[in-house]
């Protein structure tokens, strides 16, 4: 019998990428987002700044699930508000609405992003975010205390890493899954211009230089096909940073770089 996958976010990028490549490996995938996937799959419409449109969606996927990607979000170009209700307060209530009718052994598995490798140096700044019981107060709460300057999708992606890590305990526990983020870096999508236009594309097109290209959909779809499938059995609770090594080599230094060069010959 072929494996129940449900896309969060399938209709296109990497989302698009995760849901054809697991369809053909032989899983049976649904796709929820607002926008129908490929043809062939099941779809769900949800539109995750709309709590009410989660709960639907949520009500309307019935029976029991082998994993679940959660790949939807939007690019900082968005109102704020937005960006924090999509790709984090949506996010949560989505997943932990869905978490307890993925089967015993299954994964879910989050994408996030590198620019939300600041998390655990940023709690105390968005405990309040974490610690929110629901959609309003979390809404709520961001209204009252965003940072001027300080970037709504860095919060988005900062928050979304530890609410897994923090989830990632209960859920095995309770559910018996596991919970883990992929954190891509810039990938090749619809929404690349976006990105481009918030952090600039000069600073991208640095990040680019360094690893020799952006990622594409195919590059990160394998790492979430495997984090949905029994072989990542013992990984739980991580985030790993799918970005071509950029983030290893910022964390490494330019001079160990330069140590390896000196030694070559």
């Amino acid at each position: 019998m072929a494996e129940r996958i449900l896309v969060v976010g399938g209709s296109s990028g990497i989302g698009r990428g995760t849901a054809e490549l697991l369809a053909r490996r032989g899983a049976e995938v649904t796709v929820a987002d607002l926008k129908p996937g490929s043809e062939a799959m099941a779809y769900v419409p949800v539109e995750l700044a709309d709590p009410a449109s989660i709960d639907e969606a949520l009500a309307a996927l019935d029976g029991e699930w082998d994993g679940v990607a959660h790949i939807a979000g939007i690019p900082g170009t968005a109102p704020d508000d937005k960006v924090i209700a999509v790709n984090f307060l949506g996010m949560r209530r989505f997943v932990t609405g869905i978490a307890g009718r993925i089967k015993r052994g299954g994964g879910l598995a989050i994408v996030a992003s590198t620019a939300g490798s600041a998390w655990s140096l940023r709690l105390a700044q968005n405990e309040g975010l974490l610690a929110s019981p629901g959609f309003a107060e979390g809404s709520t709460w961001y209204a009252e205390n965003a940072e001027e300057g300080y970037p709504a999708y860095f919060v988005s992606k900062e928050a979304t890493v530890a609410f897994a890590k923090q989830f990632s305990a209960y859920a095995w526990r309770e559910y018996g899954i596991r919970v883990n983020t992929v954190s891509p870096g810039p990938v090749e999508t619809p929404i690349l211009a976006d990105f481009e236009e918030e952090m600039g594309k000069d600073v991208l097109n640095t990040l680019k230089t360094s690893v020799g290209r952006h990622a594409q959909p195919a590059d990160i779809a394998p790492v979430l096909a495997f984090l949905l499938s029994p072989d990542a059995g013992w990984v739980m609770g991580q985030d790993i940073q799918v970005d071509g090594g950029f983030l290893a080599g910022i964390s490494a230094g330019a001079a160990a770089a330069a140590t390896f060069a000196g030694q070559q010959g």
